[in-house]
């Protein structure tokens, strides 16, 4: 029987995940995430690109962004994905006695992780290059790699792609537009909350606005939607893993 995802299970799987670890989410995401966004928010200047008709043009402008900005935002990029695997640990379904255990298990798996995202990056970004379609459908099929590696813990690099591969299979695109809804809504309402904002602070203090208060909220909607989008796949993959033959990686 083919796979099938369920867009109604995911919502309601992932608001149960929420409900059970909201206190550990909001320390873990506060301090690793939404701490590292304001940061690199207040000190580095937005991307923007003046000509997206000319990709070249835009790989060019990436690369100067990142080489004027990259003390900043390297290591606030890594923290922050520290503490996004965090998370995933959290909710992976192990007894944790405290919220330090993830921090620690999330500590010992970073680097294979960092590895494992590294060798599905370069195939993804292959993908893109290709046809753009063929990058779209690896991002899918991909997305659920640190709930795998975390969940599996121990398992090592090769078998944790491949177990990605296993349990998406068929399920690729409902993978990704579920991903794109998500992205979407919430940056509609970042978008409007930013907008007011900004409206606020520049009327109290001018044109200039508050800088350190507009880069909170961009941060806090960039700590939100982490979080959506990791309730969102731990909730895929268990949802797929049940679906997927083979040993439990619990066990």
């Amino acid at each position: 029987m083919p796979k099938k995802l369920d867009y109604r299970a995911v919502w309601t799987d992932a608001q149960a995940l929420l409900a059970a670890h909201e206190e550990a989410i909001a320390a873990i995401a506060g301090f690793f995430i939404f701490m590292s966004a304001w940061i690199s928010a207040f000190l580095v200047p937005p991307l923007i690109f003046e000509n997206l008709d000319n990709s070249n043009q835009a790989v060019l402008e990436i690369s100067r962004y990142f080489e004027a900005n990259w003390r900043v935002l390297v290591p606030t990029m890594l923290v922050t994905i520290y503490g996004s695997l965090s998370l995933y640990v959290l909710m992976s379904g192990r007894r944790l006695e405290k919220v330090g255990d993830a921090l620690g298990i999330a500590a010992a798996l970073f680097l294979p992780y960092l590895l494992a995202s590294l060798l599905v990056g370069w195939a993804t970004l292959a993908g893109f290059f290709l046809l753009i379609i063929p990058g779209l459908y690896l991002s899918g099929r991909f997305a659920i790699l640190p709930a795998v590696v975390t969940q599996g813990a121990g398992d090592g690099i090769n078998k944790s792609v491949i177990r990605t591969w296993r349990v998406t299979s068929n399920c690729g695109w409902a993978i990704l537009f579920l991903m794109l809804f998500v992205a979407v809504i919430v940056r509609i309402f970042a978008g409007v909350a930013d907008a007011a904002i900004v409206a606020i602070c520049q009327s109290i203090a001018g044109e200039d606005g508050i800088p350190i208060v507009e880069s909170a909220v961009k941060a806090l909607f960039v700590a939100l939607e982490a979080v959506a989008f990791i309730l969102m796949l731990v909730a895929v993959n268990r949802q797929l893993s049940a679906q997927t033959p083979g040993p439990d990686p619990n066990l």
